[in-house]
């Protein structure tokens, strides 16, 4: 997770220069950085993952006592970007760019891939589901698929 941001410090400078790929594919917290990438939100990246990450809340062993989660997970992907540090959907969506983010299926083990358009309602559990790590977070449901992070596979 915290290698990511190297990751969100270079897409940042992408922002700053304002380049843009046409593709982009992002697995765990590669695809969270490439959200905010996506949704032009300079600095957020810089404000969740090192920001919030002393907070007590977004990964502690009190979550994991409590929640059996060492990240809490909807701290992370649903509290902060809803009321914290606002997302922003509209541009998200808007952008030309192509997304994939990358999952894995618990059932099968393999990678499933999922595009930007048509998760409006879900975005938000999609980068979860990719950003699971097993043993820290729990499985996600999405679109009737259990899964787990993107680069996590058997």
């Amino acid at each position: 997770g915290m290698r990511g941001v190297y990751t969100g410090g270079i897409l940042e400078y992408f922002m700053e220069q304002d380049l843009y790929f046409p593709y982009v594919i992002g697995v765990s917290a590669g695809a969270c950085h490439a959200a905010s990438y996506l949704s032009r939100q300079r600095n957020r990246n810089k404000t969740v993952n090192i920001d919030y990450a002393s907070h007590p809340k977004y990964l502690s062993y009190k979550n994991l006592w409590r929640k059996r989660q060492l990240f809490d997970m909807d701290f992370i992907f649903h509290e902060i970007p809803e009321k914290h540090v606002p997302f922003d959907f509209e541009t998200y969506f808007n952008s030309p760019e192509r997304f994939l983010v990358g999952t894995t299926d618990c059932e099968t083990g393999q990678s499933v891939y999922f595009e930007k358009e048509g998760t409006n309602d879900d975005a938000l559990n999609l980068l979860q589901a990719s950003s699971s790590l097993p043993f820290i977070a729990p499985v996600v449901n999405y679109r009737g698929k259990q899964l787990l992070d993107g680069g996590f596979q058997i």
